[in-house]
C-alpha cells in the first residue's frame, strides 16, 4: 500500500515535548517529488501571470507574496515525513486563502466569499485538529511512520470501536471540509470573487487538492479505519455527482470551472474510501494521487485561459464569452485540451488518471464483502464514477462549443494580442497536460490497478456519449443561456446552501448565544445587580443619618459600637478551652 510513498526520509531537527516525541522529516519518493514539482511549476506559473494580470493593481506585491507562501506551505505538506508539519502547512494554506480570496477588499462580495470560505474550513478543521492531536498523544510521537506502527499495533477502543476510527473520522471530516465536499461544499465557488490567479492556484495544486496528500499520508490507518472510509465514500459519490450537475447548469464559465473542481477533487478522493490492506488495495493510493498530479494541469491551464479571455470580453458569464476562444489560437487550443483532458478523453493526463481511478473502484468490487467491509461501498463509488464521467464530459463539450463554436456574444469584435508571458505560461501548461501521462505510465504514482483495454473501451465510449450529448445541445444555442431559467438560478444558488447553513447552523448557534446571553443577564445578573442595589441602600440610608444626626448622638453610636466589640471579645476570651501545660511547656 505504501509503495506509492515508500522513499528516503531526511530527518531534521526535532525536540522531546513532554511525553511526545517531535521527530520532523522531509519524505523522498518519486510520487512526492512528482507532486512537489507540479506545485512548482502551477505556483511559478501563476506568479508570472500575476504580473500581468495585476500589472495596476497597488497590493500586486502583497498578493504575490502571499501565492508564494501558499506554495511553500503545500510543498511542506507534500514533503513531510511528520504529522505536524502536514498540520503546519495545513493551516498555513487556509489562512493564505483568505487572504486570496479576499484580495479585492473594496468589494463586499469578495470580503464575504472570504469571511465563508474561512469560516467553512476553520470550522472542519477542530475536527482535523482534534484527529491529529489524539493520533500523536496516543503514539508519542509526530513522525508518520510512528504513528502507523504504534496504531497498527494497539487495540484501544472507544464506545465500541477502534480508537484509531475516531482519529480518523475527525481526520476526513476536516478533509471533506478543506476539499470543500459535502456538507462543506458550498464555499469554493463563492471563492471565485477572488483574482483568477488565486483561483487558479487554490483549485489547481493547492488546498482544496492538499485532503489527498493528507489521506495517502495516513492510508495505512485508513485502511483499518471503516468508518471512516464509509463517511468519506458517501460523502464523495453524492459531492462527484452534484458538482458536475451544477457545473453543467451554471451561466458563469468561471463557476462552472469550480463545481467541475468540486466534481473533480470528489474523484481524487473516492480511491481512498477503497483502500485496504495488503492485496485488497488495487493500487488506490497511486491513483488518487495520480489524479490529483494531472487535475493541477488541466486545471490551472483552464483556468489562467478563462482569465486571459474574460479579462478582452469583460466578463465571466457565457453570453459575453460566447464565440471568444476561435478569434484567439493559443486560446482555442489550451482550452480545448483544458476541457477535453477534464472530460478524460485517453492519452491526455487527465484522462489517464481517470481511467487509473475507475480500475480501482471496479476491482475494489470484485473483493467487496470480503474481511466485514461493506459490499455496497464500491458498487456506490463505482457508480457515482461511471455517471460523472459523462455528465463531465456532457459540460466540457458545453463549454468548448460555446467559446470556441458559438457565435459572437455581447463582446465587440476586436482582436486582443496575447503577451508573450502569458502565451508562454499557456504553452507550458498545454504541454504538461498532452505529456503529463508519461509520468503516471514510468510508475511515478506505482497504480497496481492499471486499467484494462475493456475498461479504457467503457470510459471512452462513455466520454464521447456524454461529449456528444453536450455538444448537439449548444450547436443552436446555449441552454443554459442567460441563466435566468429556473434551473440556471438554482444551480447559480448553489441550491441555496447557505439557506441550509444559517437553518443548521447559524440559527442554533445564535439561539444557543440569546440563551447565554438571558441567563447571564436575568439569572446571574439579577444576583449582581442585588448585591449592588443593597449596599447602594445601605450606603444612602447611612448618609441620612448621618446628616440628620446631632455631635451628641454621633458619640452614643460610637460609644455602642467600641461597647459591642468589648463585649464581644470578652465572651470570645471566656469560652475559650484553657490551654494544656503541655503546649505551654
Amino acid at each position: 500500500m505504501r509503495a506509492a510513498l515508500a522513499g528516503r526520509e531526511i530527518p531534521l531537527p526535532g525536540a522531546e515535548i513532554g511525553s511526545v516525541s517531535f521527530d520532523p522529516a522531509l519524505s523522498l519518493t518519486a510520487t512526492t517529488l512528482t507532486i512537489a514539482a507540479v506545485v512548482l511549476l502551477v505556483t511559478l506559473c501563476v506568479q508570472v501571470y500575476s504580473l500581468w494580470y495585476l500589472r495596476d493593481d497597488p497590493r500586486r506585491r502583497s498578493f504575490q507574496s502571499t501565492v508564494t507562501l501558499f506554495g511553500a506551505a503545500m510543498l511542506l505538506l507534500v514533503l513531510s515525513g511528520d504529522l505536524v508539519l502536514s498540520l503546519v502547512g495545513w493551516e498555513v494554506m487556509g489562512w493564505c486563502s483568505y487572504l486570496l480570496v479576499g484580495h479585492d477588499s473594496g468589494r463586499a462580495a469578495a470580503r464575504r466569499a472570504a469571511h465563508k470560505a474561512y469560516l467553512v474550513t476553520r470550522a472542519a478543521d477542530i475536527a482535523l485538529v482534534s484527529g491529529v492531536a489524539l493520533l500523536v498523544a496516543g503514539a508519542g510521537t509526530t513522525s508518520l511512520s510512528g504513528i502507523t506502527e504504534h496504531w497498527q499495533s494497539t487495540g484501544a477502543r472507544l464506545l465500541g470501536a477502534p480508537l484509531v476510527t475516531w482519529a480518523l473520522l475527525m481526520v476526513v471530516v476536516g478533509v471533506l471540509g478543506k476539499a470543500a465536499q459535502l456538507p462543506f461544499s458550498d464555499w469554493l465557488p463563492d471563492a471565485m470573487e477572488g483574482p483568477t490567479p488565486a483561483s487558479a492556484l487554490i483549485h489547481a495544486a493547492t488546498m482544496v487538492a492538499a485532503g489527498t496528500v493528507l489521506l495517502a499520508q495516513l492510508a495505512p490507518l485508513l485502511a483499518s479505519a471503516t468508518g471512516a472510509r464509509v463517511l468519506l465514500g458517501v460523502s464523495v459519490s453524492a459531492t462527484m455527482v452534484l458538482g458536475a450537475l451544477l457545473a453543467a447548469l451554471q451561466a458563469d464559465v468561471k463557476r462552472l470551472l469550480a463545481w467541475s473542481t468540486v466534481s473533480q477533487v470528489a474523484i481524487m478522493l473516492s480511491p481512498f474510501a477503497l483502500v485496504g490492506a495488503g492485496p485488497q488495495d488495487h493500487g488506490a493510493v497511486g491513483a488518487g494521487l495520480a489524479h490529483m498530479y494531472g487535475h493541477a494541469l488541466f486545471k490551472a491551464l483552464l483556468f489562467l485561459t478563462l482569465g486571459w479571455l474574460a479579462t478582452t470580453a469583460g466578463g465571466t458569464a457565457a453570453t459575453r464569452l460566447t464565440g471568444t476562444a476561435r478569434r484567439h489560437p493559443v486560446a482555442l487550443v489550451s482550452w480545448a485540451l483544458g476541457l477535453t483532458a477534464l472530460a478524460g478523453v485517453p492519452v491526455l493526463v487527465g484522462g489517464v488518471s481517470k481511467e487509473h481511478v475507475v480500475a480501482v473502484a471496479l476491482a475494489s468490487t470484485r473483493d467487496a464483502g470480503r474481511s466485514g467491509e461493506p459490499a455496497w461501498l464500491p458498487v456506490l463509488v463505482l457508480g457515482a464514477l461511471l455517471l460523472t464521467v459523462v455528465l463531465t464530459a456532457a459540460y466540457s463539450a458545453r463549454a468548448l462549443v460555446v467559446l470556441a463554436v458559438g457565435r459572437r456574444g455581447e463582446v465587440a469584435r476586436t482582436r486582443a494580442v496575447m503577451p508573450p508571458a502569458i502565451v508562454a505560461v499557456l504553452v507550458v501548461l498545454a504541454a504538461g497536460t498532452t505529456l503529463g501521462a508519461i509520468a503516471i505510465w514510468l510508475g511515478a504514482f506505482d497504480p497496481a490497478g492499471h486499467a484494462s483495454l475493456l475498461l479504457l473501451l467503457l470510459v471512452t465510449v462513455l466520454v464521447l456519449l456524454g461529449g456528444a450529448v453536450g455538444a448537439w445541445a449548444c450547436l443552436d444555442r446555449d441552454p443554459v443561456g442567460d441563466g435566468t431559467g429556473r434551473a440556471a438560478r438554482l444551480a447559480a444558488a448553489g441550491l441555496h446552501a447557505d439557506r441550509v447553513y444559517v437553518a443548521g447552523v447559524v440559527a442554533p448557534v445564535l439561539a444557543l448565544a440569546r440563551l447565554v446571553r438571558f441567563v447571564d443577564d436575568a439569572v446571574i445578573g439579577t444576583y449582581v445587580r442585588g448585591a449592588g442595589w443593597l449596599v447602594a441602600g445601605l450606603g444612602g440610608a447611612g448618609e441620612v443619618a448621618h446628616r440628620r444626626s446631632r455631635p451628641g448622638s454621633a458619640t452614643l453610636l460610637v460609644a455602642l459600637a467600641l461597647l459591642l466589640l468589648l463585649g464581644a471579645t470578652l465572651v470570645v476570651l471566656l469560652t475559650e478551652p484553657a490551654a494544656s501545660p503541655g503546649v505551654l511547656g
